[in-house]
């Protein structure tokens, strides 16, 4: 462990003891709780006036930084491949000789905590949009097989190799190497620190940064859980006749909402792997009885022809600027939630 790292630690060891919550940053915790709160009260108050709000923030936000998340995902992606093929590819993070959690567990909870119940809701929801309403990078008509094979096309982009490279790759590598070499906390200021070094780590600027990311969390995370609390119950209503009604789905999102948080607590390798685990094989069955009992030469023939249209057209899509309403919506909304 080098100088700087050293004396990071004994200058976070001179802070203030936290006494009554040990582990917690109570700056961080007033902050983020005290805007989520605020929001919460307002929107109680005037959803009308709060959901406009939103909408304006989006507008501003799509506006202002659509194309800058473009660059930035197809960037992202480009640097992820350069690490993955040069020889820092062979580099081992960790400090571990070999890892704690096997392959399938550790894929399974990428799986599971990356798309969550937005990739559940989407990967039905999206293809089926797209097939409706072709998007405008391909145009055409709508409803058709040569549609249903753009539809494909266009979900793979919003949710493969950009979407993977900014979720899964960068992120990891950069906190692994801070957390494991350097000896900085597992903390979201820790991604700032080599930018901003030592003042990034202590104060009202740590503070700040780890807030606003606790905050982007849960606008991240509320969406999911309102996309699949409304699938679910929909799904309840068709499958076994139970009220699609608004109680039902306050029941679902608590329900989803406890169960979040029992795996959160018990720790990545216990309640959250376990359940990551069980999804993924629940889902594999599901695909597998698909293929099997579904339209097996149409699903071959479509996943084919799709990907090749993805990889066809994948510099395209990723800079596609021409019909900024539409991105606004779909790809851009896709990289601001990401």
């Amino acid at each position: 462990m080098n100088t700087t790292s050293t004396t990071i630690k004994q200058d976070m060891g001179t802070l203030p003891c936290n006494k009554i919550l040990p582990g917690v940053d109570i700056a961080v915790l007033l902050i983020s709780g005290g805007v989520l709160v605020l929001f919460a009260a307002l929107a109680l108050y005037d959803i009308d006036l709060m959901s406009s709000w939103i909408n304006t923030a989006f507008a501003f936000s799509t506006k202002t930084f659509g194309a800058f998340w473009q660059i930035l995902l197809l960037s992202t992606f480009v640097i992820g491949i350069f690490l993955a093929i040069g020889r820092t590819g062979r580099v081992v993070l960790g400090g571990l000789k070999s890892p704690e959690i096997s392959t399938f567990k550790w894929i399974s909870i990428i799986m599971c905590t990356l798309l969550a119940g937005g990739g559940v809701f989407w990967a039905a929801a999206e293809p089926m949009a797209h097939f409706i309403s072709s998007p405008p990078h391909f145009g055409g008509e709508s409803g058709t097989k040569n549609a249903a094979f753009n539809a494909l096309a266009q979900s793979f982009m919003h949710w493969g190799f950009l979407a993977w490279a900014i979720l899964g790759s960068l992120t990891g590598i950069v906190y692994m190497h801070l957390h494991y070499e350097k000896g900085l906390p597992l903390k979201p200021r820790t991604l700032l620190y080599p930018v901003f070094g030592d003042r990034v780590m202590k104060g009202a600027f740590g503070a700040i940064v780890d807030s606003c990311c606790v905050l982007a969390v849960v606008a991240g995370t509320v969406g999911p859980i309102g996309f699949l609390g409304l699938q679910v119950s929909f799904g309840l209503e068709k499958l076994f006749g139970i009220p699609d009604t608004y109680t039902t789905q306050v029941v679902i999102l608590f329900s989803l909402i406890a169960i979040y948080t029992l795996s959160a607590v018990s720790g990545v390798t216990k309640g959250i792997q376990m359940l990551s685990s069980f999804n993924v094989i629940l889902a594999v069955a599901l695909m597998l009885f698909i293929l099997v009992m579904g339209p097996t030469a149409f699903i071959f023939d479509s996943y084919i022809q799709s990907f090749g249209l993805y990889i066809n057209n994948f510099i395209p899509m990723a800079t596609f600027r021409a019909d900024t309403a539409w991105l606004d919506w779909w790809t851009v909304f896709f990289w601001g939630w990401f």
